[in-house]
This record gives structure tokens, sequence and C-alpha cells, in this order.
């Protein structure tokens, strides 16, 4: 489960970070170019959700990884072709590759592979394969990446409607502490999220709120709107937004909006939009649905 991360309003207004898609976001259509760059390499890199090829659960029965016809699986008995095994502590996965897998790519007896500070962190990789441990409600699973994954040679970007300023609204901030929400993701798996605050906003004379969320210290909204019935992600998009000025406003502009991994791969567990941004008007500002290669 997402752990509840509550952090002081003011401490948050002085943290800096390194330039990221997610930080292209103060400058409207000028810095617009740069973040749609940006996307595509967050996408397309190594790390990116292209590649991606299975997602296993790891079961007490269930842990060994072998090499099976183009991707990985996860099964409970080695085979000819198998890497190695997964042992699961009460707080910790732990890699254990075979003696032929440790010899040829020189690894350690066992290698921790969960709990980690930052996601990819611990990240295995033999060959043309990755994985990672992520942990979805008290479940573990190895995320594996096909670094030789066509879908990355063969993806030519990501749609977007054209830069519109009247997408780009001031809105209003109001913190919020100690407050949190239950988000569902696509699995129908639920977490406990930290909320950060409400943003104010007025669309042809009507008054909208959207909760905003914490996301590794940055405001983040999860919305749906009506382009989802046709143009855009079915179940949502993401977008960052910048922290407010001294008086509490805030850009809020939705050409920032962004797709979910889940519009990406099969083999993610996006949380989708909670009712309260849920928004009952098309805003065609933003990212498209991507066309993507489905090979797994």
């Amino acid at each position: 489960m997402k752990l509840l991360k509550f952090f002081l309003f003011p401490i948050l207004l002085s943290i800096s970070y390194s330039l990221s898609f997610s930080q292209v976001i103060h400058k409207g259509n000028e810095g617009y170019e740069a973040w749609r760059q940006a996307r595509f390499e967050e996408i397309t890199t190594e790390n990116g959700w292209l590649n991606l090829s299975g997602l296993f659960w790891l079961e007490e029965n269930k842990t060994s990884l072998n090499e099976a016809g183009n991707n990985l699986s996860l099964d409970s008995n080695s085979n000819e072709k198998n890497l190695g095994s997964f042992s699961m502590k009460s707080d910790s996965v732990w890699f254990i590759p075979n003696p032929e897998t440790k010899k040829k790519f020189n690894l350690p007896t066992k290698v921790l592979q969960f709990p980690e500070e930052h996601y990819g962190d611990l990240a295995m990789k033999v060959g043309q394969w990755k994985w990672s441990i992520i942990e979805r409600g008290g479940l573990y699973g190895v995320r594996v990446r096909n670094l030789k994954h066509p879908a990355v040679v063969q993806f030519e970007g990501i749609p977007v409607y054209e830069y519109n300023p009247d997408w780009n609204f001031e809105a209003k901030f109001i913190p919020k502490f100690n407050e949190s929400i239950t988000i569902t993701n696509v699995l129908g798996q639920e977490y406990d999220w930290n909320v950060m605050g409400h943003i104010l906003f007025n669309f042809n004379g009507v008054d909208y709120e959207l909760l905003a969320l914490e996301e590794e210290g940055k405001l983040w909204v999860i919305f749906s709107d009506e382009t989802n019935l046709s143009d855009t992600y079915p179940t949502g998009r993401y977008m960052y937004v910048g922290f407010p000025d001294r008086t509490g406003k805030l850009a809020l502009d939705f050409n920032y909006a962004y797709n979910p991994p889940c519009a990406f791969t099969s083999f993610a567990t996006c949380p989708i939009p909670p009712k309260e941004n849920r928004l009952d008007f098309a805003i065609p500002a933003g990212e498209k649905m991507p066309k993507v290669l489905q090979i797994h």
C-alpha cells in the first residue's frame, strides 16, 4: 500500500528538482515543445513504459524466473532456461541467480530488489531482460522489461492537441493537511493517497474544484473529462501542477495533461480519477491516445 506522506507546505515551496517532463509546466506555450520532447524520452528510454513485457505476481510456490519463448515467466519450477528465483521475506524481496546466470553475468549470490528508495534503483539486468519489484496492496510483482522490445523502435510519438492558452487557467490553491483519499487503480486495488490541497477554477461561469495529490513531493492531479469518450485515454489523464505563489494563485494548464502508463502498456497499475476529479465537459488540450504496437 502507498504510504501516506505529510509535508509542510512552506517547505514544499522551497524544494527544487532536476528538470524533467513533470517540471516543464510553468512556461505556457514557451515550454510546451520542451515538455513534449521530455515526454517522448521518458516513454522510450530503458526505464520507460514501452518495453514492458510482463507483470507477474509472486506467490510462495511461484518464484522461479524462466525464459519462455520471447518473454520471461514466473513458474513453480525451473526450466532449462531458468535465470534464478525470488526469496520473499516479510519486508523484502531478494533475487537468487542460478549458478550459470551468476557466473555469466558476474552477479552476487543474492541481490536485494525490494525495498528501495526510488523505483528501479534495485532493478536487475540480465542480457536483454531487466526487471524490478513493485508492491501493491501487500502483493509483490515482478515487472519485466524487454530491452529489445519492437514497440520502442516502431513508436511514432504521442499525438497532442495544439497548445491553446484558453486551457491555461488562473486557479486558487487551498492547502490541506492530514487529508487523504482512497484511490483505486485499474486492477481494483485501493490505496490511501495524501491530498495536498484543493484547486479551484472557473470554466464558462461555473466553479470547479480538483483534488491535488502528492506525488514525489509535487502537486499531481488525476482527472477525467469528456474527451475520454473519443480522443484521449478512456480512464482519464494526469497532470503535474506548479506550486502556488504567496497569494495561493497557480497556473492550471491542461495543455500539459498527459497519458497514464496504461495507455502504453497493459503491464502498469494506473490509478484512476476519484469521483471528485471527474469533469463534466471536454478538455481538448494535452496528450491524445497514442498508437502502440501491442506485442508481449
